[in-house]
């Protein structure tokens, strides 16, 4: 399993960090601060999909010798509102040559589900 760490400056930018990863699953998370709500003070929608985004790539990347990998599409339903401490996981259900399936969900602080997601992701492999 590939060592796995949150190099993308947005992700820095915004606080995300992985908490925990292994084969084909990843955790992060991110604290919501005043740059990250809407008018209501909640997370804004998205940073909650750049959460979720991010936790399947990292975990579909936990999941294989990957050279680079892209979001083709992705579906997020937001479920509540959310504040605080935002934890992400994601899982990549099935991998094949060029496309990887996941799935992911977050919860805010409290534990609550706050959202879900789906993705699938264009993939290259490294050679060997």
């Amino acid at each position: 399993m590939p060592a796995l760490h949150i190099d993308s400056p947005f992700c820095m930018a915004h606080g995300f960090e992985l908490i925990a990863y292994g084969n084909g699953w990843a955790s992060i998370a991110c604290e919501t601060v005043p740059a990250h709500t809407n008018r209501l003070g909640n997370a804004h929608g998205g940073i909650l999909a750049a959460l979720l985004d991010t936790s399947m790539g990292l975990a579909t990347r936990a999941g294989g010798k990957l050279d680079n990998l892209g979001t083709a599409s992705l579906s997020v339903n937001y479920l509540r509102p959310a504040r605080g401490r935002l934890v992400a996981q994601g899982l990549m259900r099935r991998s094949g040559r060029t496309l990887a399936f996941c799935d992911a969900e977050a919860h805010d602080e409290e534990g609550e589900l706050v959202a879900t997601a789906s993705a699938v992701f264009a993939i290259s492999h490294k050679a060997g």
